[in-house]
């Protein structure tokens, strides 16, 4: 291998581990707009065709039902969530990559405190430079009263009736 090629592999690899970096920060940043109810600025996480479905509860498509679709969220009444991620796998390829998180939440509704897990898998795009969501599917495991614990025969306390 000449030192050319081993210069170019080590460009590659290390590009690589950013291209990783910035889809880790994107997730991160999504987080962090709802933890700190930024909830204005989660459409700018998303390309402008982005999809969003957070399981049973919600799915938006396009900027502006995100836009309105978090917007709304953060006008709740009496409404409290704090999200926390872990195990978060990015995958590039290119101009695109997957991505795998896994959700552990809390979430409060007019006094009721909810324990909410799920995971996340997401497609990133970059545009122009800046990597950014084209999907974001949330599978929720469970969403319960702190009082009734996850263990229960009912796992989807928030799913709309039907």
């Amino acid at each position: 291998m000449t030192e050319a090629t081993t210069l170019a592999a080590l460009m590659a690899r290390v590009q690589g581990l950013e291209d990783i970096e910035a889809c880790r920060r994107l997730r991160n940043r999504y987080h962090f707009c709802l933890n700190e109810s930024r909830y204005a600025e989660v459409k700018d996480l998303f390309v402008p065709d982005g999809v969003v479905e957070l399981g049973y509860l919600a799915r938006y498509e396009g900027l502006e039902a995100i836009d309105n679709g978090f917007r709304a969220m953060g006008e709740r009444e009496r409404f409290f969530i704090k999200q926390f991620i872990h195990g978060h796998d990015v995958w590039i390829e290119g101009d695109r990559g997957t991505g795998t998180s896994y959700l552990e939440a809390r979430y409060s509704r007019f006094g009721v405190s909810y324990v909410v897990s799920g995971r996340y898998d997401d497609v990133y795009v970059r545009v122009n430079g800046v990597w950014k969501f084209q999907s974001m599917i949330a599978e929720l495991f469970y969403t319960v009263p702190n009082g009734v614990g996850w263990s229960g025969d009912e796992l989807h306390y928030l799913r709309p009736k039907t």
